[in-house]
């Protein structure tokens, strides 16, 4: 809805702290983003994708 558009490069932090109404904590919340581009055509072809075992991020 609010998009925040950059030329280059972009990099967020998110703070994982929260508060209730005695104290601090850290937070669990589980966070996810996406990011598209637009690329205009010709383009040189992709390269081969890793097999899913090795893309696992953890």
């Amino acid at each position: 809805m609010d998009p925040i558009r950059f030329d280059s490069e972009l990099r967020v932090t998110i703070q994982q702290m929260g508060h209730n109404s005695r104290a601090l904590y850290e937070r669990t919340d589980d966070v996810s983003s996406v990011a598209y581009w637009y690329q205009a055509e010709p383009h040189a072809s992709f390269p081969q994708l890793l097999p899913v075992n090795k893309r696992w991020p953890r």
